[in-house]
């Protein structure tokens, strides 16, 4: 069931559709009296999304609950009180099966992205060598594959943790929002909430500073190269892990002990997997330097 994305209470419909799917009218939320309940059902995709990188409470909840809500229809067809429970369980189980096929094609295009950024970073590949070398490609794919690794335990690390501090605070009253929790909702958190993160990385991949020419006997970094990584780092590190912790708490209803837990375990998990795929060997000899490659792999 959608919430009103100012109180997240619940709502039956978000808004009533009359004739047309254009004439429409948003509805009025019963408890904090907001001129409208989910007002992001206007909008198209690309103020949603530049609203999603300001990393709007109120987007999150609509991404998260209220994408994809039916209307109340004028002519009463889409009444959910005339419905059978059967109707209702199929319903939910197909909109649970819509949300796991998005998850998978968000992971996919947004995995490629960054496993892209930290090729363009990392890669040891001589620029000699031609994008579309097979050595070039070669190691592409294999950063893609452990960027897919880590990702994955990232995200299974955070459900684990999560599901067990539920376990621990199951005797909590349960919220509107809380009520309407799904695991799939913890990968669609954190997969939105990276989207700010790539944004800035993949601007740092198109617009490089100039590299000053270094002595080749007595290599050192310079003032450019410097500000570089460590505008990467920042960006990565603490913006990534700022967006992935304000994701989360949208909807984390617990503790912020607890939530903070929750995602300091999915970090350590993902960290964890990530010495594994360097210690393989399978990326090491693609990556600069392994620090490079664990410092890259946070958040």
């Amino acid at each position: 069931m959608p919430v009103c994305t100012t109180c997240t209470h619940w709502l039956p419909f978000l808004y009533t559709v009359y004739q047309s799917d254009y004439n429409l009218r948003l509805e009025q939320c019963p408890n904090c009296h907001s001129f409208a309940a989910d007002p992001y059902v206007e909008l198209d995709g690309l103020n949603i999304l530049i609203e999603l990188m300001l990393l709007r409470r109120a987007v999150y909840i609509h991404l998260l609950y209220n994408r994809g809500s039916e209307p109340r229809r004028e002519d009463g067809t889409n009444d959910n009180t005339r419905k059978s429970e059967i109707e209702i369980q199929k319903k939910a189980m197909k909109k649970e099966r819509n949300s796991w096929q998005l998850v998978l094609r968000l992971g996919l295009i947004l995995t490629t992205i960054d496993a892209f950024i930290r090729w363009s970073q990392l890669n040891s590949m001589s620029r000699a060598f031609s994008p579309w070398a097979i050595e070039t490609l070669s190691g592409f794919v294999r950063i893609l594959v452990g960027s897919c690794i880590e990702t994955v335990a990232f995200h299974a690390g955070i459900i684990l943790a999560y599901y067990a501090v539920l376990r621990v605070f199951n005797k909590r009253p349960k919220s509107d929002i809380s009520g309407e929790f799904r695991f799939s909702l913890i990968p669609l958190a954190l997969f939105y909430s990276s989207f700010t993160k790539l944004f800035f990385l993949f601007l740092l991949t198109i617009w490089r500073p100039s590299r000053s020419q270094t002595n080749i006997e007595y290599p050192v970094f310079s003032e450019n190269d410097l500000d570089r990584e460590w505008t990467e780092w920042t960006v990565r590190n603490v913006l990534g892990g700022m967006s992935a912790g304000f994701g989360l708490r949208v909807i984390m209803d617990v503790h912020p002990v607890a939530a903070t837990f929750v995602i300091v375990f999915g970090w350590f998990v993902k960290t964890r997997v990530s010495r594994l795929v360097l210690a393989s060997g399978w990326i090491g000899q693609n990556v600069t330097s392994p620090e490079a490659w664990l410092a890259s792999s946070i958040p």
